[in-house]
């Protein structure tokens, strides 16, 4: 009985590390030059198609699969949509052990940004104000690879962020995200409360 029960756990490990691994950029493969991948409104060829990629679709981001792992959720314009995993290819350098450093955040009512960059450096917007976080320090959580806490001094503007591996929706549009993020952006005045969806940068 014990030996069947880590039989189990054991083939669902690889399931929960590729889940813990998104989101993350991926390339159409295997798909015939003049031909498409077709995007679906669920994780089977049963469902209506909603667009089509082409053979040479690079950098698309999946935020999600299905239960079997064979469908992939990726966002179409302002919607998303599913595609057949065994026609996509991971990007090499993508680990799974900590979140992304090339990210693009955003939240609505009020609107704002907050863009990270691969050498650590940041920006936050709000109503058109753009500030500058020359050095961004990313710290990953000490139990959990799909948690990391960032922290940016602007001078004036200090920022704190807690970033997380999960759906995410934008509240405006059918997108998918697959990274939430709540800041803390401390001025003279006062502390403000921020939270929205992150999307890894093309």
């Amino acid at each position: 009985m014990i030996r069947a029960a880590l039989i189990c756990l054991l083939m669902l490990m690889p399931a929960v590390a590729a889940a813990q691994a998104l989101p993350a950029l991926y390339d159409v493969t295997g798909v015939a030059v003049h031909d498409t991948l077709n995007v679906r409104a669920g994780p089977s060829t049963r469902f209506e198609v909603l667009a089509k990629l082409p053979s040479d679709a690079a950098g698309i981001e999946v935020v999600d699969t299905d239960v079997s792992g064979e469908w992939g959720l990726i966002n179409i314009g302002e919607g998303s949509g599913w595609v057949a995993l065994d026609y996509m290819a991971r990007r090499p350098g993508q680990p799974g052990d900590r979140l992304p450093n090339d990210l693009i955040c955003s939240g609505t009512e009020p609107f704002w940004s907050f863009r990270l960059t691969p050498d650590d450096k940041a920006t936050f917007t709000r109503d058109e104000t753009e500030t500058a976080l020359p050095s961004v320090l990313t710290v990953q959580s000490e139990n959990r690879t799909d948690r990391a806490a960032l922290f940016a001094d602007g001078g004036a503007v200090v920022v704190t962020a807690v970033l997380g591996r999960a759906l995410c929706s934008d509240g405006m549009s059918d997108r998918a995200y697959g990274l939430g993020i709540d800041l803390l952006v401390t001025d003279k005045a006062e502390v403000r409360v921020y939270s929205g969806c992150c999307s890894i940068a093309p």
